[in-house]
């Protein structure tokens, strides 16, 4: 091979390289080279024959369906969840099989491989509560039973709970977790903006996820976004996909799981992947902006279309999502990435407004640990920095349509509140 042609190949490679982590960079999706030499790891909470990490998610309808998920030592061979309505022990539980499949990281030398398993509770009725357990029929070894509630069919009152990147420091947000469940403790999801861990492909890091939130997601289910961070390594969130079994009514062929639309009562969300090009999601969020008769509409995914902090910004989302908003009137999106909080005015044409009957209102919040600075936008109501908070959103019915945002700190103080009412 001559020269010429040796550092044509040369050149192209590196071409190849820069591209790719220019792409990175532009999502905030953080670059590494490839190492021969990457350090082994160890998990603090390994798996074993017992089922932990118990997780609710929905792949379909709430009203009448309510999936579950949970992990076991590579031992255990086959699973299933046995439920049935509460308050009726003395009837026999329907058991579903699960579906199993193997998680691996070899570079977690303690605890290389978990069996992960994934089952759907359908036919259910609407607005009741049920108990259920997971784990190993063989054996006949159970988790304790535990319960959830399905929603109701009709539209009415309802909470939910959103929060901002998790991502780091998992023992004091485990402790925020926990006070947004106490403090409204019949709320009927948690929706997480992106950034669930820091390291996406590495499986100590979910392990420390799923430990943090024992107890909670077990009886309310998770509704999350993919972040930047949940790409890390590999252009491609590949645990996270694997850990959670999400709806796949999303763009047709276009990265199931990633994007995809859920109604709660009277609630359309539409839940977005702001790593991908915003453009080939545009005409799916249309059609489910467009299609739906629902009071209130709300929008989840991770990069902010009104950056909190400085030298950010995502003028592809503002023109590709933030006109449907506009044009649908979408009332809230909930971001992360920008780790310190902001709300903006109720924003239209990428102007404030007078009122949230006029314009969409954005949040950006972080309930983790890793906090930025700010600088001051004409877009900004309320912006505060190093403050980790949750938020409440309830939903009432009575006399109108009324939506009461409320974000609070770990101790619980009041930090921000807005109303927003329908007649």
């Amino acid at each position: 091979m001559n020269k010429r042609r040796i550092s044509w190949l040369f050149l192209s490679f590196v071409i190849a390289l820069m591209t790719g982590s220019l792409f990175l960079a532009e999502v905030g999706i953080p670059f590494s080279w490839a190492r021969a030499d990457v350090p082994t790891r160890t998990t603090p909470f390994p798996a074993s024959l017992a089922p932990d990490q118990v997780c609710l998610t929905w792949s379909g309808d709430p009203a009448t369906t309510q999936t579950v998920q949970w992990r076991t030592a590579p031992d255990v061979a086959e699973g299933a969840v046995e439920y049935r309505v509460k308050g009726r022990e003395s009837t026999e539980s329907i058991r579903v099989k699960a579906d199993r499949s193997v998680i691996e990281d070899p570079l977690v030398v303690n605890d290389p491989v978990n069996h992960r398993f994934s089952a759907a509770m359908t036919g259910l009725a609407p607005a009741t509560t049920y108990a259920y357990r997971v784990g190993d029929p063989a054996a006949d070894r159970w988790s304790d039973w535990t319960e959830f509630t399905t929603a109701p069919a009709d539209a009415g009152p309802f909470s939910f709970v959103y929060l901002g990147d998790a991502q780091m420091g998992f023992e004091e947000w485990s402790g925020l977790l926990r006070k947004a469940r106490d403090h409204r403790p019949e709320t009927a999801f948690f929706t997480v903006a992106g950034d669930l861990v820091n390291r996406g492909n590495d499986r100590e890091d979910w392990d420390g996820f799923f430990q943090a939130a024992g107890g909670v997601f077990d009886h309310c289910p998770l509704v999350p976004a993919v972040g930047n961070h949940e790409y890390t390594r590999e252009m491609n969130p590949r645990l996270y996909l694997e850990l959670l079994t999400l709806p796949e009514n999303g763009p047709e062929g276009y990265f199931p799981e990633r994007i995809y639309s859920l109604r709660y009562r009277d609630a359309l969300f539409v839940v977005l992947d702001a790593n991908l090009p915003p453009a080939k999601q545009r005409p799916w969020l249309e059609q489910q902006l467009a299609g739906t008769d629902c009071t209130w509409k709300f929008a989840v995914f991770h990069q902010p279309i009104y950056s909190s902090a400085p030298r950010r910004d995502n003028p592809k989302l503002r023109k590709e999502w933030g006109s449907l908003f506009d044009k649908y009137h979408v009332d809230m999106v909930f971001q992360g990435h920008d780790h310190a909080y902001l709300r903006t005015y109720p924003m239209r044409a990428k102007k404030p407004v007078a009122s949230p009957a006029k314009g969409t209102i954005y949040v950006v919040s972080n309930s983790g640990a890793k906090h930025y600075d700010q600088e001051p936008r004409d877009y900004t109501a309320v912006g505060f920095t190093n403050v980790a908070t949750y938020q409440i959103i309830d939903i009432e019915t009575e006399g109108g349509h009324k939506l009461t945002y409320r974000a609070y700190d770990a101790e619980g103080m009041l930090r921000d509140e807005v109303v927003i009412e329908k007649r």
